[in-house]
């Protein structure tokens, strides 16, 4: 089969693509901002200030924050407000479509009707465990005795001498799930250390594990469900589903709202797409 040869000219529809959203992005932001202005819309300092908050904190010390903004020719006061500039302009767009439609229970039915191959649900294990703890500095002789009491724990378990909750809330030493009675609720493959899920997946629903040891130290798991991997429930998709939706609606409403003020607007341009491209060839 022979090589089909590309025009040299073939990439000149997406260059002018790029070029016309480029142009198009400038001309939407200077519409929001002369928006803002007209109509005085001021972000809530609160926000601003978190966001500028968030902003720093990424960076471990404030003389770093301080390096990378001067990297950028940025002062702390531009970045606040090209920060208020920003959120100024969002600020403009909730206002203006805060009517946005939401979605309805049918349409949320229709979604999930259309797309089912979107939600799947893999495998999952509904189990609970005591975790005796141990780790790389316990002597063999301290993991022998660790495990020797986790081993008591479950005989009294099977003897019914305390039920596995109680014995999780009084003996584990996972903090999370202690309290809950050792329960660690559904989980899927890969979420848990091999060795634990191995335990929780091979287990049979209502038996005790023998004790498996992983880096945390010793566990006695009983898994109370096996969950075989299936499609999730409308109950269970509806909350995404949802959210997409009125996402989605939210989108086309600001995309209405700044098609209507384009309309409006008086544009001037001062280089068309080939006076670009003519200008900048290496694009091509």
């Amino acid at each position: 089969m022979s090589r089909q040869k590309v025009a040299p000219d073939s990439q000149e529809p997406r260059n002018v693509t790029l070029f016309k959203g480029a142009i198009d992005n400038l001309i939407i932001e200077s519409i929001l901002q002369k928006m803002v202005r007209e109509q005085n819309v001021v972000p809530d300092k609160a926000m601003v200030d978190q966001q500028m908050q968030m902003l720093s904190s990424r960076f471990p010390t404030r003389e770093e924050y301080q390096k990378a903004l001067a990297a950028q020719g940025l002062t702390e006061d531009q970045l606040r407000k090209n920060v208020e500039r920003s959120m100024g302009m969002q600020k403009l767009l909730d206002d203006n479509t805060k009517n946005a439609p939401v979605a309805t229970d049918a349409e949320v039915q229709k979604f999930y009707d259309d797309n089912s191959d979107k939600f799947p649900v893999p495998e999952q294990a509904h189990a609970e465990h005591i975790l005796l703890l141990a780790d790389a500095k316990s002597t063999p002789e301290q993991k022998a005795e660790i495990k020797k009491k986790l081993e008591g724990i479950r005989a009294d378990i099977e003897a019914n001498k305390i039920t596995f909750a109680d014995a999780a809330k009084q003996y584990s030493q996972d903090p999370g799930s202690a309290p809950q009675g050792g329960d660690l609720g559904f989980f899927p493959r890969g979420r848990m250390v091999k060795p634990f899920e191995d335990a929780a997946f091979g287990g049979q629903p209502g038996a005790l594990s023998q004790i498996v040891e992983t880096q945390y130290g010793y566990h006695l798991i009983r898994t109370i469900e096996i969950k075989p991997a299936g499609k999730a429930s409308l109950a269970e998709a509806k909350p995404t589903i949802k959210q997409f939706l009125d996402q989605r609606n939210k989108i086309a409403a600001v995309q209405q709202y700044t098609k209507d003020l384009k309309a409006k607007a008086t544009v001037e341009t001062f280089m068309t797409p080939d006076e670009f491209l003519k200008r900048h060839p290496e694009i091509k």
